[in-house]
């Protein structure tokens, strides 16, 4: 009876242990959040779609930071894994520095994840870029729902881990860890409502953020917005502010909301505008992003005794970078494609990046076809570091779905099926060109 009984309690335990073992904890880049969403809520990599995702606040279009897939069918595909917990607080490398992997780097934490076990969540559809989540799939948790404190087994990165090495971020050589996704993310930049309509009127197009088409798309030149984020502080661009952009407005204060130097969108933005790293070395010729850097770190204004000022203002996600340009007055930021602000709440707009678009400015839409085509370049291939060869993460890489539904990605050639030759071929400092 005792044997029976010890027996019995080891398998009870085993299953505990496995049940434990069931959750699979990401970190890294929040620029594909949604993606990574869908490809596991509506490929059928969950019995018949059966997922339940969870967040915090009651938002029913974006994801926030922590947000959690629940397959409520078994598990995903053959991963034996049935909860997805993703923290995409930071940005892009902490897909390393909170992974047991990167314990060792100087900047090494732990990622802050959701569980689907959170009480007091509100079943709810999903609107705008959540709509496939339809029924009541999204559970809206509260705004400060607990998280559990762990570490990641890896996740997406916007651009491969040797940008972060060569801006000292990071330390390690993670080389061996990483897997070409087999997606490539479109950027643009977006602009308050105030900025936008100023720059429609400056540029004698139909003012109002209901004319988001191309057609009415005002445009920023790279040129300007290189000025306006490098850190030399008395060049025009400091000195005039927000009339760098619109000689004849009354404003006085321009802001960039940036993310921090562990963002891949952030790296992206400095290689593609700053040529940093890529213009490093013999050649040398590279710009320095201005200050604050770090996450978390205080807002920095520029005053140069003009009347006018430029405001750099730290933001930790591309959900804290809406909310900074959704507020009244000039300010402008880099956002992935993955954003559409059409048929939301959200009052920002895309523009276009020296005369080139990428925005069709209507719900519902790739957010690609120029990108897809090579007419527009402010593009990345996304990595996946893997270092315990994740089958769930494989199955995200292999499953990653484009078009309407998931605007701002689309396969290259690292997909089995691309939809664009045009590439950097897995360097983020290289041109991109037709493969």
């Amino acid at each position: 009876m005792k044997l029976t009984q010890i027996v019995v309690a080891s398998m009870a335990l085993f299953a505990v242990a496995q049940q434990a073992q069931a959750v699979t904890r990401m970190t890294g880049a929040s620029a594909t959040s949604i993606n990574l969403v869908e490809a596991l809520s509506t490929n059928n990599v969950c019995a018949s779609n059966n997922v339940s995702v969870f967040k915090r606040g009651s938002s029913t279009s974006a994801l926030g930071n922590n947000f959690t897939v629940k397959c409520n069918s078994g598990n995903f595909g053959t991963s034996g894994e049935s909860e997805v917990q993703i923290d995409v607080t930071g940005g892009s490398v902490n897909a390393i520095l909170f992974s047991a992997a990167g314990a060792a780097e100087p900047g090494a934490g732990n990622g802050g994840f959701l569980p689907s076990t959170t009480t007091g969540c509100t079943g709810v559809a999903g609107t705008g870029a959540l709509s496939f989540l339809t029924g009541t799939k999204l559970k809206n948790c509260a705004a400060a729902a607990p998280l559990t404190t762990a570490k990641s087994v890896g996740g997406f990165m916007d651009v491969e881990p040797a940008l972060f090495v060569a801006s000292s971020v990071i330390t390690g050589d993670y080389t061996a860890s990483i897997v070409p996704a087999t997606f490539s993310q479109v950027f643009g930049v977006a602009v308050s409502k105030d900025l936008y309509e100023a720059l429609q009127g400056a540029q004698g197009l139909t003012v109002g953020i209901a004319n988001a088409t191309p057609a009415n798309q005002p445009t920023i030149s790279k040129a300007q917005l290189t000025s306006l984020i490098n850190n030399i502080d008395f060049n025009d661009a400091k000195n005039l502010g927000p009339k760098f952009l619109v000689p004849t407005t009354t404003q006085t204060n321009l802001s960039y909301c940036r993310r921090p130097n562990t963002s891949g969108t952030q790296a992206a933005a400095e290689a593609y505008f700053l040529g940093n790293p890529g213009l490093t070395g013999a050649l040398v010729g590279a710009l320095n992003i201005h200050d604050p850097v770090a996450d978390g770190a205080a807002n920095v204004v520029v005053d140069n005794g003009t009347g006018n000022f430029v405001t750099f203002k730290m933001n930790s996600g591309s959900g804290n970078v809406r909310t900074c340009l959704n507020t009244a007055g000039f300010a402008f930021g880099f956002l992935s494609a993955e954003n559409n602000p059409i048929g939301t709440t959200d009052t920002y707009r895309f523009i276009k990046l020296s005369q080139a678009e990428f925005a069709e400015g209507a719900a519902g839409t790739s957010q690609t076809a120029t990108a897809v085509k090579g007419a527009y370049d402010y593009v990345f291939e996304s990595v996946l570091f893997n270092p315990t060869g994740s089958a769930v993460l494989d199955l995200i890489n292999a499953s990653i779905k484009t078009g309407p539904t998931t605007p701002g990605v689309f396969l290259n050639i690292n997909s089995a099926t691309p939809e664009s030759n045009f590439t950097r071929g897995g360097n983020s400092v290289a041109p991109y060109a037709s493969n």
